[in-house]
């Protein structure tokens, strides 16, 4: 328990810490606006991807794929767009490096059957719509 009130208290400070370097490697000008960008950003993914994210989790449970794993796909969208939103170089990269799609495709794969059912006819590529095939009525 101390320990997570030490990493509360430290992370605003490494925060504080990295924006004045990045200020003074890039200038105030930019760090503001790549704050404000990314400021941005997190507010439109808060407001705007929530029906995608919605459809997203439906699908899964729909194909039988609602796995922990694809929760957490939808924590980690939300955690991003929340870190993204508040200011902060350390918090940006994060934000980025969660928004990054590790991970989801070897996860959520869905078994594939070999066999496809159902009904078809052949058709020859060779004769046009209008006209049928010699010996077939």
């Amino acid at each position: 328990m101390p320990y997570l009130l030490l990493a509360l208290l430290a992370y605003p400070v490494a925060e504080v810490i990295a924006m004045v370097l990045v200020a003074k490697a890039i200038g105030t000008g930019w760090l503001v606006a790549w704050l404000v960008l990314a400021a941005v950003a997190g507010f439109t993914m808060l407001r705007h991807h929530k029906l995608a994210v919605g459809m997203s989790l439906l699908g899964d449970l729909r194909s039988g794929r609602l796995t922990p794993h694809s929760l957490f796909w939808v924590a980690r969208y939300y955690i991003a767009a929340v870190l993204l939103l508040l200011p902060g170089v350390i918090g940006d990269v994060i934000a980025l490096l969660m928004l990054l799609p590790w991970g989801r495709d070897k996860v959520a794969q869905v078994p594939q059957e070999t066999v496809l059912e159902g009904e078809y006819r052949e058709i020859d590529p060779r004769v046009g719509p209008g006209r049928r095939l010699e010996g077939r009525d």
